[in-house]
């Protein structure tokens, strides 16, 4: 597996810790935050940061800054990343793969234990698609040299922590998977979810993929309509389909976007391990669609994001101060006040505006409605897998058993040579 890989899987894992009470996988959760940590801070370019900004920037992910901060920057700074000031830190500029790169490299050097590397590797393993939770059981104690009962004990541990997801089929199987199985476009695994779904399901189904193919975001609202609530919930429960919560002063806003969109300019989890280009498509999709007319508009968006990738900054405005806080808190961009109520802004990590960009203008409708498009006031983010996580624990009993049927179709439907 390779480094970034491993560093996206560790991000994920990390995040999951966060949402539980858990004494095990320290060592996934020290280098995890560390790459979070990271992830906030760094941009493209060598840059000086303000001791407050990362304070500020650790809270946003989830870490103490009194108990967790002090140990995680002592790291980075042992892995000559960083350089502490009385007040300020000075990073290295590191793109999206090298920051997962040495979270990797913070990993392996804290000398995980074999259940650690274990969760890792099974974690890529039923990304690709399900497996049976018996064969993943003796898979795992051959490869990494656990007992049968230690290596059950950590697949149920895995998936109660949400590492991993399993469901029952209608045979009483066990089918191990994760929320990346439709991370790249696939024929076949398309294919066989389609011999899962009744005549109806399977031309609303078309009907939707269609809809994103040619827009690359669509609001929930208009994925329900098309898909109907039942489908789409089971469909996002797997993977097939991404749901990007927002907010604002005006409430929560979701919107849909497919895994395998990214894959046309990406092909794994690690391009977007941080979810951060689904959340600067999320916020230009509300831009779009949903924020007011009265609050004014971006003309000629194309230019004007080919020069935030450029480094430039832009502005200054008012909106600027107000609309980006999501993606500022998680260290896409810098906002800076120019003079009064105005504000500019820049691009730190052009990796994301350039795969953002190219996602939301992939779709035939999207060049003419990105020229039309408001600002986008933003201030909360919510990726697609605690929104996946979240739809799984409401969905109903035959809900389930359809989704272990439609596992068990993507085991056997010709995915295993």
């Amino acid at each position: 597996m390779e480094n970034k890989t491993q560093g996206a899987w560790i991000i994920h894992h990390t995040r999951k810790l966060q949402a539980v009470t858990s004494q095990d996988f320290d060592q996934i959760a020290f280098s995890g935050k560390c790459g979070l940590v990271l992830s906030g801070i760094a941009a493209s370019f060598q840059n000086t940061i303000p001791k407050t900004r990362v304070v500020a920037l650790a809270k946003a992910n989830g870490i103490s800054p009194r108990t967790e901060l002090p140990t995680i920057l002592e790291e980075l700074e042992r892995q000559k990343l960083i350089q502490q000031g009385s007040d300020a830190v000075e990073v290295l500029g590191l793109s999206t793969h090298s920051v997962l790169n040495h979270t990797a490299t913070i990993f392996t050097e804290s000398l995980p234990s074999p259940e650690e590397q274990a969760v890792i590797r099974i974690s890529e393993t039923v990304s690709e698609s399900p497996v049976l939770e018996k064969d993943l059981v003796k898979f795992t104690g051959d490869i990494f040299k656990l007992k049968d009962t230690e290596a059950r004990e950590l697949v149920a541990k895995g998936g109660g922590i949400g590492f991993f997801d399993a469901e029952n089929n209608s045979y009483g199987e066990r089918l191990v998977f994760n929320g990346n199985l439709f991370r790249s476009e696939d024929i076949q695994k398309i294919d066989a979810v389609m011999k899962t779904l009744n005549e109806s399901e399977a031309q609303r189904f078309r009907e939707l993929n269609d809809i994103l193919a040619k827009q690359g975001c669509v609001t929930l609202t208009q994925a329900h309509n098309v898909a109907t609530m039942p489908l789409f919930s089971k469909l996002q429960s797997i993977g097939l389909y991404d749901v990007n919560k927002i907010g604002n002063e005006f409430g929560s806003h979701y919107f849909v976007t497919r895994p395998a969109a990214f894959s046309k300019f990406t092909s794994t989890i690690a391009d977007d391990a941080f979810d951060l280009a689904k959340a600067f498509v999320s916020a230009l999709t509300y831009g779009m669609t949903t924020s007011s007319f009265g609050r004014g508009r971006i003309q000629m968006v194309s230019v004007l994001m080919n020069k935030l990738i450029s480094g430039a900054w832009i502005g200054p405005a008012t909106a600027i101060g107000h609309d980006y806080q999501a993606l500022e808190m998680r260290g896409v961009v810098e906002v800076k006040q120019s003079t009064g109520s105005m504000y500019s802004m820049r691009l730190l990590k052009p990796e994301v505006g350039r795969l953002a960009l190219a996602v939301i203008q992939e779709g035939e409708a999207a060049s003419e409605a990105l020229s039309q498009l408001p600002s986008a006031a933003v201030n909360q983010y919510s990726e697609p897998e605690l929104n996946r996580t979240l739809i799984r624990k409401n969905i109903t009993e035959p809900l389930k058993r359809g989704v272990g049927n439609l596992l068990t179709e993507l085991r056997t439907g010709g995915l295993k040579k």
